[in-house]
């Protein structure tokens, strides 16, 4: 059976679990807050953040650039389509989804 995560996914919808009782995010995604143990919910999250560091990969089948963003209350690791970044700059997501079963995430600088 699918996750709710992962069918949101799929739409191109990003949303992360959040704790119903204390608001804590769990990423990665669970249906049980690490922090209070109590149920979590889907909820729309903020598309934007800031750019920790990135490096570019020359892997056959993998090139690309890839980051590490900090969102609001966690860390995403996702690809970018331009490696004109810097560290620190502020950064949106611009799409995602799956793709051949595994969950992407694209990235674009903030103008």
């Amino acid at each position: 059976m699918e996750s709710e995560f992962t069918q949101h996914l799929k739409q191109g919808e990003f949303r992360i679990p959040v704790c119903t009782k204390c608001g804590k995010k769990a990423w990665p995604p669970s249906s049980t807050c690490s922090e209070c143990y109590s149920r979590t919910a889907l909820k729309k999250v903020s598309n934007r953040g800031v750019l920790v560091e990135f490096a570019t990969s020359h892997l056959r089948g993998h090139e690309g650039v890839f980051g590490i963003v900090q969102m609001d209350g966690f860390r995403l690791v996702g690809s970018f389509e331009s490696a004109d970044l810097s560290e620190g700059m502020d950064v949106r997501m611009i799409e995602c989804g799956m793709k051949d079963g595994t969950p992407y995430y694209l990235f674009a600088p903030e103008k």
